[in-house]
């Protein structure tokens, strides 16, 4: 095991949300039904923004693409208008659900959803089927041709979650995940923790012989106080204590409707096109 591996197994045990759902002993789909504003967070941020436009620039029309760790369908949405089957997986219904509706409201019929954890679903659950579970005419019924995961690797094992994502994709292999510091705001709410970015996946990458390509994209965002504060909402500071950090960081926006955050973050896209 390497210095990478080491780096992201404490990462995800001490600092990631999978760590709150040990402490609080909550499960994905009750942590999940208690952040509500996860969607409006998205909105307010502008991701996926530019990264989704540069992934669906490498599929091809009428492909197959699994989407591991969904959410609420911010790249399965979008990708399923290209594709002729997008495997939707996340361990949480809730999130699922919320997905289901934005398809069916948009009259897309070519997502199926996997209510597991990737380290929980079989390689021969991932395969090209149609909503009433009978094989796509024309499409071998094994595997992808693409897959994502974003800012959904929150694995200790991180090596084999990786090596099930591409043993199971055929054409081309998706990551996106965080490229820049922790925020101030950050370690000021929560102290400092034990930090993984993209870097260190792509060395774990590098390790297991698949050098991936990177692009790094910026994405500069504010969001209302009353929204940060339900971000911040397990932080043992105050509202006065957080709004002072803002302040004297110049990160604090007085706007006609009220008080706004200032955030600037990084993203960045590892991909290996076969």
């Amino acid at each position: 095991m390497s210095r990478w591996t080491d780096q992201w197994k404490e990462f995800v045990r001490e600092t990631s949300y999978v760590h709150n759902l040990k402490e609080e002993k909550i499960s994905n789909d009750q942590f999940w039904r208690s952040y509500g504003i996860y969607d409006k967070i998205l909105m307010h941020s502008g991701y996926p923004g530019e990264i989704l436009s540069k992934i669906s620039s490498f599929i091809s029309p009428k492909a197959t693409f699994l989407d591991i760790g969904a959410g609420t369908g911010a790249f399965a949405i979008p990708l399923s208008r290209k594709t002729t089957q997008t495997i939707a997986v996340d361990p949480s219904a809730y999130q699922l659900q919320i997905l289901s509706e934005k398809a069916r409201q948009e009259g897309l019929t070519n997502i199926i959803t996997i209510e597991k954890e990737w380290k929980d679903v079989q390689p021969s659950e991932i395969s090209c089927m149609n909503v009433s579970g009978a094989g796509i005419s024309g499409v071998e019924n094994s595997g992808v041709d693409y897959s994502l995961a974003a800012y959904s690797l929150f694995d200790e094992d991180i090596e084999k979650f990786l090596t099930k994502m591409i043993d199971v994709t055929k054409k081309g292999i998706f990551i996106v995940f965080r490229a820049e510091g922790v925020d101030s705001l950050n370690e000021f709410a929560y102290g400092p923790r034990p930090y993984a970015d993209y870097l260190c996946l792509h060395h774990i990458l590098k390790d297991m012989g698949y050098p991936f390509d990177l692009i790094l994209f910026q994405r500069d965002y504010s969001l209302p106080i009353d929204l940060l504060f339900k971000v911040y909402r397990s932080s043992k500071k105050g509202r006065d204590e957080l709004l002072g950090h803002l302040s004297r960081e110049g990160r604090l926006q007085e706007r006609a409707d009220g008080k706004w955050a200032a955030f600037s973050a990084k993203d960045a896209l590892l991909y290996r096109i076969r």
